[in-house]
């Protein structure tokens, strides 16, 4: 991604509308936990406010008192053709998501929300290659080692899958190496695959360091893993849950 599309990037964001403050603050917690930029709103007016400057990427909203109200008013602007819309319901009557499939919605999801449901409909809509795995940011003192020699730096954004390994001492894409951390109390130890690196030379957005994929990890680590992450993203949240 070149400076310009990283800008680019940077102007989208998530519309979320809700009449309850704390189930919309709620919402907004952890799309910002999910690395988008949001813009809220209470009613419909004042999202197609919002849409009239700039249409959004998603709108997630919610059946009362007008989620079908305003996408039929959004249906009704070409503008607005291809923004995808997430319905919220905490209504038990199942009736309601076959109506939203129906109506044009791009996903129905019941409230309190399933986090990592939420975050995989969420990158579907909105991504042309959305990644099944929660990524967080962190920092975490990392070290890693290959034939080539031991290196140590920091994990800057940690998923499942996956880190950033944040260095200037950078290893070519494909290369394999050990990366070890602590989380938790816990040492962890992974086989990795380097993906790609980034440098400071490819843009004021970019930090050094390298796109590393687990190719071997424990069970047991890497569910430590998924739920310090599931943890981090339920922080200062009221009324989130996850399944288990």
């Amino acid at each position: 991604m070149n400076g310009a599309q990283a800008e680019e990037k940077n102007k989208q964001y998530v519309l979320v509308v809700d009449p309850n403050l704390h189930d919309r603050l709620d919402t907004c917690l952890l799309l910002l936990k999910f690395g988008r930029n949001i813009f809220t709103a209470g009613t419909a007016e004042e999202a197609l406010e919002y849409m009239n400057l700039a249409p959004p990427v998603a709108v997630v909203a919610v059946t009362e008192p007008g989620g079908p109200t305003l996408l039929s008013r959004i249906k009704n602007d070409l503008r607005f053709l291809n923004v995808p819309l997430i319905l919220l319901s905490s209504s038990p009557d199942p009736s309601l998501e076959e109506e939203a499939r129906k109506g044009g919605f791009a996903a129905y999801l019941r409230k309190p929300l399933d986090v990592e449901e939420f975050y995989r409909v969420v990158q579907t809509v909105i991504e042309k290659g959305p990644r099944r795995k929660i990524r967080i940011a962190a920092y975490l003192p990392a070290s890693l080692a290959d034939p080539r020699g031991a290196g140590q730096g920091h994990i800057t954004v940690l998923s499942e899958a996956g880190s950033f390994f944040r260095t200037l001492d950078l290893r070519p894409k494909g290369s394999l190496l050990s990366l070890k951390f602590e989380l938790k109390g816990r040492a962890i130890e992974a086989e990795a695959t380097v993906l790609y690196s980034s440098t400071f030379d490819e843009g004021p957005s970019k930090e050094p360091g390298m796109g590393i994929k687990f190719r071997k990890i424990s069970h047991e680590d890497r569910e430590l893993i998924r739920a310090f992450i599931l943890e981090r993203i339920r922080e200062g949240t009221a009324k989130l849950s996850t399944k288990n």
